[in-house]
């Protein structure tokens, strides 16, 4: 196997390079921006392969390359930090077939962790102000009371102008029990009572920067002994990742992203994500307390990055264009 890199004014100008040079059996391995402007892609051909001039085999119509080369585009599109987006493209190699859905999944499944929160447990959302986690606590507690479980609210937004009116408005229409608490011990007294019924906790927002906000977060999460953190999408990569470290310094397990409806790129998730070994659990793309959380995993990972925004277009029409020339 023989690798090469091409340099070009935009993607496609240096796949253009690759497929002059290196033929259409060639397979991307990655792409990133160049330090010098413009973008350059790492291709990769099997010399060993020899077939007579002219003739394509309906092997080389499904070795990947073409679902290799959406992923790279959808990759750069969504602005993915370039270090990362090697050790994704260089996965989904070893993966290649002809549905880059499936090829990006398996990359995604091997550098990422999936981890949907469990209601069955007492489920506490933790995160800076207005990251959305009173919105995701009305939205656990609603399904839950959709499945027919008497499920009990938490809030400790005590000092928030109208953070508890938001639950207390909802919780009065569902008829779900609302508890407001100012201390983590009535807090550990109460998820002992509960006798396994879901309980749900919309923490105060809290600075992990601040000392005295970020001991009163592990307090809370120390009774609970989990905490799930939440944040909005489209946040700077780096912002993101220094919050999350510190919030699971202190017993946030996992991620849960909210706003996806609000964004067009995810590559400051996908590295904050990877940088911070934070498990992804749920993530939210609507505002309406009746649309449930949903569980993420590699698949619906892969279909996001592939379709997001006029980016999905053209993937969409590329893919539909591949398959019926197969």
């Amino acid at each position: 196997m023989r690798l090469k890199s091409f340099h070009g004014q935009t993607l496609t100008d240096a796949m253009r390079g690759v497929r002059e040079a290196l033929g259409e059996n060639a397979i991307i391995v990655a792409t990133r921006e160049d330090e010098q402007g413009g973008v350059r892609v790492t291709a990769a051909v099997d010399e060993l392969v020899s077939r007579p001039s002219g003739a394509i085999s309906s092997e080389a119509k499904t070795d990947g390359s073409e679902a290799l080369e959406i992923i790279a585009d959808a990759l750069t599109y969504h602005n993915v930090y370039p270090a990362l987006a090697d050790k994704i493209m260089a996965t989904a190699t070893q993966f290649a077939n002809d549905d880059p859905l499936l090829c990006l999944g398996a990359a995604l499944d091997t550098h990422f962790k999936f981890t949907p929160v469990d209601t069955a447990k007492p489920v506490l959302l933790v995160g800076p102000p207005g990251a959305g986690k009173t919105l995701c606590t009305a939205k656990f507690a609603t399904q839950a009371t959709l499945e027919k479980r008497k499920a009990t609210v938490v809030s400790s937004d005590c000092e928030r102008a109208g953070g508890l009116e938001q639950l207390a408005a909802f919780t009065r229409l569902l008829k779900i029990n609302l508890v407001e608490i100012d201390d983590w011990h009535a807090l550990r007294d109460l998820i002992s009572v509960q006798n396994g019924n879901p309980v749900f906790i919309d923490m105060a927002g809290r600075n992990p920067f601040n000392i005295r906000e970020k001991e009163s977060a592990r307090e809370y999460i120390s009774a609970v002994g989990d905490a799930t953190l939440v944040l909005p999408a489209g946040l700077d990569a780096v912002e993101a990742v220094d919050l999350s470290l510190e919030f699971r310094s202190i017993g946030a397990s996992r991620l849960l992203m909210t706003r996806f409806d609000t964004v067009k790129r995810i590559g400051s998730l996908l590295r904050l994500a990877y940088e911070t070994r934070l498990p992804l659990s749920n993530y939210s793309i609507s505002a309406k307390v009746t649309e449930p959380l949903q569980p993420m995993n590699p698949v619906v990972l892969a279909r996001m990055i592939l379709k997001a925004g006029s980016q999905g277009l053209a993937v969409q029409e590329k893919t539909e264009a591949r398959k019926s020339a197969v």
